[in-house]
């Protein structure tokens, strides 16, 4: 028989609450939930029913565009440290996350504008050389409850650690970890920023309780996992409801899957090319955003985004001041209300799987992988989002060629020092972007904002040139040093791709021409 639930409408940010506060933070991550297994993101007809996750997604942002690590350990611990594994060392499954390294939850603590009670409640798997019980703790959460490897033995028995105390549980886990959520949160009295990290949907596969999922038949795989993501959509509507209309209202909602599905239940991608892969399948995941502070209500957001960057925006909502962001973490508040930002202009990921090492990079259009034996694969994500044909690199065109060039330099010095194209003040950066070892120098770089409204990068350029503005570009100028003009180019776009690699290398100075005829201007490094 066919079972249904009750599903409590959610009211966040509903009107008749206006008055400012703090907001609640409520970060809450699926394990291995890619793209493909959840509404609103995959393209099989056999979806979970999500009513809960629906309504978030009614009243908040669905993003496309979201880049994981391709294993669990290694987003954990990039959302924890707001780094790429290549500067923790977790780069994989097992991995520790060194408590040296300052967590979110450390820099709200020790930020001046945030007071706030920190708790995780769920899966932890960031400390297993050795296995620390303590660990949470000492990563900076007021309060641990869950389990500390990668899943439960079973989902009614497995070992609950709670404050650093081992024992075996038996009981429900997504019941129990929802359970501890709505006991926490209702015990604070001031604001608080929760960390729930669900077991589910991950595996073993099991047929949760009858009153927590609808679909009709479980008796494969596939058909268990989707009833385990209905029974977290379950819980999570159970956690919402625990609250006042007053706390909701006051409750920004985060929701996100930690990597790729795995292999056995993987839709619309093709076989091989889930978790534990550098293919969009393995690294590519939902996430929805809704509640306190999002002005936008049911829209879709592009924009590249890392899973590092939940570090940076988690601070950014909790008022902790940075300069574009943390580490590797750029901040992507602003895209909540649509008002202007940076985002990012590369996405960057990589996995250590034993002595293999992958990565991948891409802009908004092209994606190149490098695979473990070295070889790389080029794919235009624009007309082929699964992956399903990769493009002959013995054949590229100039301007592919350079892009693919350009996307192997952005890799290069991502995986070994710090990129100056982040929009992140990191490494020995003065500025954004510019001073310190590696980038121009502020006074004359591009790649440092011209203003508020305009970025050209790279800076200096090896022949390609990006200019990206809030508003549409109509003219560039190239003058060289003794004032002649040798480049024009007439247009009307925000974003603009341009081929110098004919202009010998030498200093440039460029004019840009906006639609509210404003002028802007720079000096350009060949």
């Amino acid at each position: 028989m066919k079972k249904y639930f009750l599903f409590l409408l959610l009211t966040i940010c509903s009107s008749h609450f206006t008055r400012a506060q703090t907001p609640n933070i409520l970060l809450v991550i699926a394990d291995d939930l890619g793209r493909d297994a959840l509404n609103g993101f995959g393209q099989s007809t056999l979806m979970p029913t999500t009513p809960t996750l629906d309504s978030l997604r009614s009243i908040g942002i669905a993003f496309d565009n979201v880049w994981g690590t391709p294993m669990c350990t290694s987003t954990r611990a990039s959302m924890m440290s707001g780094l790429h594994g290549n500067k923790t060392g977790v780069q994989g499954t097992p991995g520790n996350l060194d408590t040296a390294y300052t967590s979110v939850l450390k820099r709200i603590t020790q930020s001046q504008n945030a007071d706030y009670a920190k708790s995780v409640i769920g899966k932890w798997h960031i400390s297993s050389r050795p296995l620390d019980p303590d660990h949470p703790i000492k990563t900076g959460a007021d309060y641990y409850v869950g389990f500390l490897e990668a899943f439960p033995n079973t989902y009614d028995v497995w070992d609950k650690t709670e404050n650093g105390v081992t024992a075996e549980e038996n009981s429900y886990v997504t019941t129990t970890l929802t359970d501890k959520a709505i006991t926490w949160t209702q015990a604070q009295t001031k604001p608080w920023f929760l960390w729930l990290a669900h077991a589910a949907p991950h595996t073993p596969f099991h047929v949760p309780p009858s009153h927590m999922y609808t679909i009709t038949r479980t008796n494969n795989n596939l058909q268990k996992f989707i009833a385990m993501i209905e029974s977290l959509d379950y819980e999570i509507n159970r956690l919402l409801a625990s609250m006042s209309t007053e706390e909701r209202d006051n409750t920004i909602v985060i929701f996100l899957g930690d990597n790729g599905t795995g292999g056995q239940v993987l839709r619309d991608y093709p076989a091989g090319h889930g978790k534990g892969t550098i293919y969009e399948g393995g690294i590519g995941v939902p996430m929805i955003i809704a509640g306190k502070g999002v002005t936008r209500k049911g829209e879709r957001e592009s924009a590249l985004i890392n899973l590092t960057d939940v570090h940076a925006t988690i601070l950014d909502i909790a008022d902790v001041p940075m300069n574009g962001g943390v580490g590797n973490s750029l901040s992507f508040k602003h895209l909540l209300t649509g008002n202007a930002g940076n985002t990012r202009d590369y996405n960057f990921m990589e996995f250590k799987d034993g002595a293999d090492y992958y990565w991948s990079v891409c802009n908004a259009q092209y994606k190149l992988i490098q695979l473990a034996d070295g070889s790389k694969e080029l794919y235009d994500l624009t007309i082929d989002p699964f992956e399903n044909s990769p493009i002959d690199m013995t054949s590229l065109s100039a301007e592919v060629q350079a892009i693919v060039d350009d996307l192997e330099d952005e890799s290069e010095t991502t995986r070994n020092s710090w990129s100056c194209r982040d929009y992140i003040q990191n490494g020995d950066e003065i500025g954004i972007d510019c001073g310190g070892s590696n980038c121009s120098p502020c006074t004359n770089s591009i790649t440092a904002k011209i203003s508020n409204k305009i970025h050209v990068y790279p800076n200096p350029s090896k022949g390609n040139l990006v200019i990206k503005a809030t508003e549409p570009i109509l003219v560039i100028y190239i003058y060289n040093s003794i004032g002649q003009q040798v480049y024009k180019r007439n247009m009307s776009s925000n974003t603009v791709d341009i081929d110098i690699s004919l202009l010998n290398a030498e200093l440039y100075h460029i004019e840009i021409v906006t639609s509210s005829n404003s002028t802007y201007k720079s000096i350009l490094k060949l």
